[in-house]
């Protein structure tokens, strides 16, 4: 019938461990968790597609594509194998039709001969294959939520709001800069405050 799916393809973690082994020319591995969840600890060498309410409605209205998401780590050229996980997903079958993971596995499915999805997620791979693993201790992460800032000439601080200001993080740093801004904001304080 029209509205049946196929049955998706699957890997277990240790087919998958077997082909990361394996060197080079394995499959692309695709991570669905969010920035925070990936930087904390991922499979090797996987790409993150960060599980976002505003990448998922890009990817459906088609204002992305596969191939922009991925872009840094995978050869256009060069057609993969392509593996997906999330944090524990067992059976794709009960996937609701729009979460972000079924949205992300049809998009990739127009895109790549054969995706498959990690059967229990890399919760069961990293306790599996914890070796094929890689990231930074939950205790060294930073508190923010934000990814890194590209890298683009700095043009100093703008001013937003009467004492609000925007800047790279090189602006931050930078005591100099940060002195001025002090003084700038102490007198400007007050005049429009001070003795009238």
């Amino acid at each position: 019938m029209a509205g049946d799916r196929l049955p998706r393809k699957v890997m277990d973690a240790r087919k998958l461990a077997s082909l990361l082994r394996g060197g080079p020319g394995g499959p692309l591995v695709i991570d669905s968790r969010s920035f925070v969840e990936y930087n904390s600890c991922h499979v090797l060498s996987s790409v993150n597609i960060c599980c976002s309410k505003l990448v998922k409605r890009r990817l459906q209205q088609g204002k992305v594509t596969i191939a922009e998401l991925i872009q840094p780590a995978v050869e256009a050229a060069e057609p993969q194998d392509v593996v997906v996980y999330d944090q524990s997903t067992r059976d794709a079958s009960v996937l609701a039709a729009d979460s972000f993971l079924s949205i992300l596995l049809s998009k990739l499915d127009g895109c790549f001969d054969s995706v498959a999805i990690l059967t229990g997620g890399f919760a069961t791979f990293s306790s599996c294959f914890p070796g094929l693993c890689e990231g930074k201790p939950a205790a060294l992460l930073p508190m923010s939520l934000s990814q890194p800032c590209l890298p683009v000439p700095s043009v100093g601080l703008t001013r937003i709001l009467p004492h609000l200001y925007l800047g790279s993080q090189k602006d931050v740093l930078n005591k100099v800069c940060a002195q001025e801004l002090l003084a700038y904001c102490f007198h400007s304080h007050f005049l429009e405050w001070g003795p009238k």
